[in-house]
């Protein structure tokens, strides 16, 4: 199955193939990075991720709703998900001033 390579844009040469779980790591990150903003990943990518379950496990990706739905896609278990490392400004507010929010455990 061949390699998307648009989702190598700094790289002169891509690869042709991922001969190991960190390449194979780094190019789940590279799809799952693009989907995330919107660029579906191509069929083959679908089939591919299919047989990947040791590296979804073993290089989580928390914060990329697209790694989530991959996995849900599988029927995988889920894992954690992420915080996308985004504070809302109200939280920021309330954490300086020392407000709790006793409705934040219903959302």
């Amino acid at each position: 199955m061949p390699l998307d390579h648009s989702v190598y844009p700094e790289v002169a040469q891509p690869p042709h193939d991922l001969p190991t779980p960190v390449a194979q790591a780094d190019y789940l990150h590279r799809v799952c990075a693009a989907f995330d903003f919107g660029i579906f990943p191509e069929r083959e990518d679908w089939d591919r991720f299919a047989g990947w379950r040791a590296v979804f496990d073993a290089y989580p990706l928390p914060d990329s709703p697209a790694y989530h739905t991959f996995r849900a896609w599988y029927r995988w278990p889920p894992v954690a998900r992420g915080t996308c490392g985004l504070t809302p400004p109200w939280r920021v507010q309330d954490l300086r001033e020392g407000r709790g929010d006793p409705c934040e455990h219903s959302v």
